[in-house]
Formats: structure tokens, sequence, C-alpha cells
């Protein structure tokens, strides 16, 4: 994902602009051998390629999953939601855990609990034990993706700190193109449990780059005590904007968990182009990514209120344009566009917003994002199972995309009280000194809102 959102003055990468002796050293080397810099951040991106691929692949698993495990196709759904789950409640124990460490040793453990958590589903007898490894699996996800946002940050020069972190996060773009149906083909022609073991290798191979090319770095922990890290959490405005996160994964994942099923119900396709409009769907996620970025830049808010309006719009076109083939096709094309295009944003915005709080808010607004991905599978998983079936799936997604359309018009309504207060010196996020005059986050949004 591409995080070019550009808000002067707040600091969405935490630890950025504070980097170690170490990789200070390191950034300077960067800065005159620049033929060098890809070679960490590529070591980060097939790291969250993996992640990306463990975290969606059982949408392309379901019929494989449901047969070889012996359940139905609402209850091997549900593995999408035990994942979810994890990450929503493990991210911040992770993350206070290993906070004591540097971030490249909470890389290399979060990447080791990965590879660990595939090798359990590859081996996994029972639906049971699949579902618990899944949970084991997603310990590593949200914590590891908030250590790469920063050390990918931190090796770079300031000039080109969100060129790095979107080659990071095109990893996880990656995973939606090609891991999830490349994963669904392998599971065809071998089995289910194939697809894990090739994931498994994926985390074997990011743990062995990382620990070659991630430079050294002191460890992480906060000047500012995890209680009024917390405590600045409680904004109105960064509670909001992480329900917004939590809505819009809810509308993408009722739907996606059941891609597979939905396409071979409503339109008729067989299992081999199915794959094929996997990758079309991947390539509109990819297009929102880049869309989603400029539109950040341009105006944050406006832009993820109309994003979510046309997500909407586009999945209740979905209900009867599901019945025809061509018409389905160009519909969840524009449905992946829109609705990858405010992931990213979102995760920069609420970073910034919760100001003293940069560490615990990325590691938060990931579990809401991944407690909107659990909802949404688990929502589906009741509208398959009734007298409504997979058509219904369209419009329970248009209906969580129209509650964050309603919470961005809060949020509008937060940033514009906000900026009508006085500026005041708060702690800057890096350090445990005040610094002079910092405007609060919410304010320093505001001209980009």
């Amino acid at each position: 994902m591409t995080c070019g959102c550009g808000w002067e003055g707040a600091h969405p990468f935490p630890g950025a602009s504070d980097p170690s002796p170490g990789v200070a050293a390191w950034a300077a080397t960067v800065n005159s051998r620049t033929r060098i810099l890809p070679v960490a951040l590529l070591a980060l991106a097939i790291g969250a390629f993996g992640l990306g691929t463990t975290e969606t692949i059982v949408m392309g698993l379901l019929p494989q999953l449901s047969a070889g495990l012996h359940v139905s196709i609402a209850q091997a759904g549900l593995l999408v939601s035990g994942y979810a789950i994890g990450v929503t409640i493990a991210s911040p124990l992770v993350a206070i855990l290993t906070n004591s460490l540097s971030r490249r040793a909470t890389l290399l453990l979060t990447m080791a609990i990965f590879i660990a958590g595939n090798a359990c589903s590859a081996l996994a007898p029972t639906y049971t034990s699949l579902m618990l490894a899944r949970v084991l699996t997603s310990f590593s996800h949200g914590t590891f993706y908030g250590a790469a946002s920063i050390m990918a940050a931190q090796v770079v020069p300031p000039a080109r700190r969100a060129e790095a972190l979107s080659l990071v996060y095109i990893g996880l773009t990656l995973a939606m193109i090609l891991g999830v149906p490349m994963g669904t083909v392998v599971a065809q022609m071998t089995s289910w449990r194939m697809a894990f073991w090739l994931i498994c290798a994926v985390g074997v191979l990011a743990w062995t780059t990382m620990w070659l090319w991630i430079p050294q770095d002191r460890a992480s922990g906060p000047a500012i005590p995890l209680s009024a890290q917390f405590r600045a959490m409680l904004h109105p405005l960064v509670v909001t904007m992480m329900l917004v996160s939590m809505c819009t994964s809810s509308s993408m994942f009722t739907l996606f968990t059941y891609i597979t099923p939905f396409l071979q119900t409503r339109s008729g396709f067989s299992t081999h182009a199915i794959d094929v409009i996997l990758l079309m769907i991947g390539g509109g996620l990819c297009l929102g990514n880049l869309l989603g970025g400029k539109l950040a830049d341009w105006k944050m808010l406006p832009s993820c209120a109309g994003l979510m309006a046309a997500v909407a719009i586009v999945q209740v076109l979905l209900v009867p344009g599901s019945l025809h083939p061509w018409i389905c096709l160009v519909l969840l094309f524009l449905w992946g566009v829109f609705i990858y295009a405010p992931m990213a944003p979102l995760q920069t915005y609420v970073v910034a917003c919760a100001g003293s709080a940069p560490n615990i808010a990325a590691v938060m607004n990931q579990s809401s994002f991944n407690f909107g991905n659990a909802v949404g599978a688990w929502a589906g998983s009741h509208i398959v199972d009734t007298h409504w079936s997979y058509g219904g799936l369209p419009v329970l997604s248009s209906c969580f995309a129209f509650i964050g359309f309603g919470l961005v018009g809060l949020a509008e309504y937060y940033v514009r009280r906000q900026a009508k207060k006085p500026r005041e010196v708060v702690p800057h996020p890096l350090t445990s000194a005040t610094h002079a005059v910092v405007a609060k986050p919410e304010q320093t949004l505001h001209p980009h809102a």
C-alpha cells in the first residue's frame, strides 16, 4: 500500500526522524550508494507479501477446505474471522511485549511466528486445529506491519520515505494480485496443504533476507508512558477513524471472503475462470492503492467519503449485475478500485491523529482493520445460510460502506471543531521532551482534510 498522504507537521512514521546511530550510519551510506537502497526494503516487502497472502488465502480455498475438512462453506469462511480476531486481540499485546526489543529483532521474531503458524496450518488434521494454527499465525501480523513501516522510514533520507513505504506495502498489494490466485491454482492442482507450505517457504525467504539485509537498530521503547499513549487513543477523532477502518474492511471482506462461491453461484463462472477474475480484481486493488494516495494528498476526508459512497453504490448494483457475467466483471473491477483506495490513507491518518501515541495507533488501527475482516466474514457466513444466499452479500457489504460514509462525516465535524481551538504545547511523539509549540495532529491535518 502506498501512503502518500503528505501531512506536514505530523509524525505518521514514529522513529523515522530519530533513527538509532547504526541505522543513521546505514542511511548515510544509502545516500551515497543509492543502488543498495531497495535491498532492505525488498526484505520487508517479501514479508508483507507473505502476511498478505496468508491473511486472504482462505478466500480462494473455500471449496477445497470445505471438502477436505468436512465442513460447510460458511464454516470454512470463519477461518478468515479466526485470523482476523487473533490480529485484533493479539496485536496490541505483542506490541507491548516486544516494546523493549529493537525493530530488527521484532521483525525477525514476528516472521518466525509467521513461519511456525503456517507450518502448523499445513499439518492441521482437523478444522479446529487449523483454526488454532490460523490464530497463532495472526500473532505476527499487526506488530510486523508497524515495525516494517518504521524501519522502512528510518533507512532512507526523509525525501524518500513515501517511496520506501510504497515499496514495502506493494508486497501486500501483490499478495492480492498474485498470492491468492497462485495459492488457489496450487490447491486445485495438489491440495490446500501445499498452499500453506508455499506460504511457509515465503516466510523462510523473508526471515533470511531480513537477517541479512535489515540493519541493526536500538531498542524501540517509547519515551512516553504506555498509559499516556492509550489515553491519546481515546480522542474522538482517533476512535471515529478507527471505526471507519473497521467498516471499510468489513465491507470488503463480507463479499471477498466468499468471492469464489459467489461467482460460481451467481454468475456461473468456472473454477479456472475465477482464477483469472481474481487477478483482474487484484489489478483493481492495485489501481485503487495508487488512486487512494493521490486523492488523500488532495483532500483526505472528502475523498474517503466519496470512495465509501462509490463502494456502496457499486455493491448495490452487483445484486442484479452479478447475474450477467460481463456486467459482473466490470462492477467487480470498479469495486476493487474503490474498496482498496482508502486503506493506506486511513492507516496513515489515524497514526498522525494519535499524536503522542504513534506506535500504539499503528497497531490498533491494524486491529481495527482485522476486526472488520472478522465481522465481514462472520456476517457473510450468516447471509449465505439464509434464503438470501450469495445474492445478499453485496447488500450487506453496501450497508457497512454506508455506515463508514456516515462516520467520515462525523470525523469531519471533529476536525473542524478541533481547528477552532488554539494551539498548545504538546509532547513530541518521538521524545520525552516537550518541544516548542507543536500543532496538535488534528490541527495539522485540517488543511488537507
